[in-house]
């Protein structure tokens, strides 16, 4: 028997969702080595640096109703399944980067790249 998958992305900036076509986040934990001089010439030690999270998300370009994403600041973005099973959150996305594209076919699109500042995995 085949299962479901996770399959809505919802992204909601000042209170409206807007279309997602991909998603491609990338969580870092902060740690990273502490290079230091010794005779074995390894890497002995390590620190804890700070979380990041980035972003990279394509949205549909709607006709009349699109924003100046570049001012986009503050959003939530939510990946979830149908069955609500599972629910991971961005909180407080920031664009920095927005590129378009556009398909013979009729896609119109833009990336936006950016950060979170908080990310919750509310998975049940």
């Amino acid at each position: 028997m085949a299962e479901d998958s996770v399959g809505y992305i919802i992204l909601t900036v000042d209170g409206q969702e807007y279309d997602c076509s991909s998603i491609n986040p990338k969580k870092n934990s902060g740690k990273r080595p502490v290079p230091t001089m010794n005779s074995t010439g390894e890497v002995k030690y390590k620190s804890r640096g700070i979380k990041t999270y980035s972003l990279s998300i394509s949205v549909v370009i709607p006709d009349g109703k699109d924003l100046n994403w570049l001012e986009v600041e503050d959003a939530r973005l939510s990946i979830e399944s149908e069955t609500g099973n599972f629910r991971e959150t961005y909180i407080d996305f920031n664009v920095q980067d927005v590129s378009d594209s556009y398909e013979v076919n009729g896609e119109t699109r833009r990336t936006l790249e950016g950060f979170a500042l908080s990310y919750i995995n509310e998975t049940l």
